[in-house]
């Protein structure tokens, strides 16, 4: 599968994010230190959303 980014799509999902009306899931967030923590988590298909690795 190959994606084509183009930048008047990019500029329209950011103004969605900005005013709200489309929010990411987040699953997880990890701290940098467990981020082994979280791919194991990932590779076992667990995540019910994004993953967040903090630094």
């Amino acid at each position: 599968m190959f994606a084509v980014t183009r930048q008047q799509d990019l500029l329209t999902l950011r103004a969605l994010v900005e005013t709200g009306a489309i929010t990411p899931v987040i699953d997880r967030a990890y701290p940098l230190a467990e981020a082994a923590d979280a791919v194991r988590h990932l590779e076992k298909g667990h995540p019910r959303g994004k993953l967040v690795v903090t630094v």
